[in-house]
């Protein structure tokens, strides 16, 4: 989980929390990570799977790190985590290259590469998040750089022992997961980070119908859209919901769902998890973006999803043959 980071399309900040919504605040911090393990787990398969057709990817260790200061409640988590410094595992993905490697969560980090893991204030200041966000952020972008040189070495403190634990990433498309306790329905993209709120993910019935979510969002990062949004002038806020602003969002929502079907076959989910996860959304809380100009109506997203499944099927079982084809060649601008 993490605490404080900014919202979804440019955005800053959780939307306003949706009356009768789960909060993380109604969740133990044990329910959390195991809420955390399971996008983490997700994430880390759409990633991988589909690394062969990514433009932009990163070696991933499928782990996710935590800092006492995401924490309001710091002995709360003390006594949930330990944190026996202010640097420790949360999250870990079951036969990822972390856990391979003998990385435990709980595992306090202390060291990277033999330096200390400890931020300079200048550094943490230049950060552009919330303060609480920050030594998360720094150690996060400190471990994805060693990560993408080669193999990596973590010195930690397990039971009060110290230990070296050397760790080689696995190529995945370039994106981070992470669930956000906002008390919202939402989920976003900001050209590096996906994320999910609490609300969101108690939603979903099974991994197939998180994986279609989080696959939109991996699209949205996947397509550029922040960038040739950002290039097309697109202005965001309430105008975006008019003119030009809207259609081309529009149309980044669309390539995203298009994409979203491909990524999750790729990664061996059941892309019918788009169908049936949308259709039970749009007909419970089928209001909001819906009825938004930037995004298509439920029945019309869900006719799209099965559009692009029609195309896949034409191309046979041999999921060698299954090459997304928005990312057969590099983006064009949106106009």
């Amino acid at each position: 989980m993490r605490l404080g980071h900014g919202g979804a399309d440019g955005a800053r900040g959780p939307a306003a929390a949706a009356t009768g919504s789960p909060k993380a605040s109604e969740w133990s911090l044990a329910q959390l990570r195991a809420a955390d393990v399971r996008v983490l787990s997700v994430g880390f398969r759409l990633a991988t799977a589909n690394a062969p057709f990514c433009r932009n990817t990163e070696n991933a260790a499928g782990m996710t790190l935590h800092h006492i200061g995401q924490y309001p409640d710091a002995a709360a988590a003390r006594a949930t985590f330990g944190f026996a410094s202010d640097y420790a595992v949360l999250a870990l993905v079951a036969d990822g290259p972390a856990a391979r490697a003998g990385l435990r969560t709980d595992d306090a980090i202390v060291s990277l590469d033999g330096l200390p893991l400890v931020a300079p204030a200048e550094e943490l200041a230049a950060i552009d998040q919330v303060a609480a966000y920050r030594p998360i952020a720094w150690a996060d972008a400190r471990l994805r750089a060693a990560l993408d040189k080669g193999p990596v070495a973590l010195g930690i403190l397990r039971g009060g022992k110290p230990m070296t634990v050397t760790i080689t990433g696995t190529p995945a498309c370039r994106s981070r997961f992470e669930l956000r306790p906002s008390g919202s329905y939402g989920a976003s993209a900001d050209g590096d980070i996906v994320g999910i709120t609490v609300p969101m993910l108690a939603f979903m019935v099974d991994d197939d119908e998180l994986a279609a979510i989080l696959a939109h969002e991996l699209s949205h990062n996947l397509l550029e859209h922040r960038r040739r949004l950002n290039e097309a002038g697109v202005q965001r806020g309430l105008m975006q919901q008019l003119g030009r602003n809207a259609r081309l969002t529009l149309a980044t929502e669309i390539e995203a769902d298009r994409l979203s079907i491909w990524l999750m076959a790729n990664a061996g989910y059941d892309p019918q998890g788009a169908v049936r996860f949308w259709t039970r959304y749009g007909r419970q809380r089928g209001k909001g973006i819906f009825s938004a100009p930037t995004h298509y109506r439920w029945k019309k997203r869900v006719g799209l999803f099965e559009d692009e499944m029609t195309r896949m099927a034409a191309l046979g079982s041999d999921r060698r043959s299954w090459h997304p084809p928005l990312l057969a060649a590099p983006p064009s601008p949106l106009e």
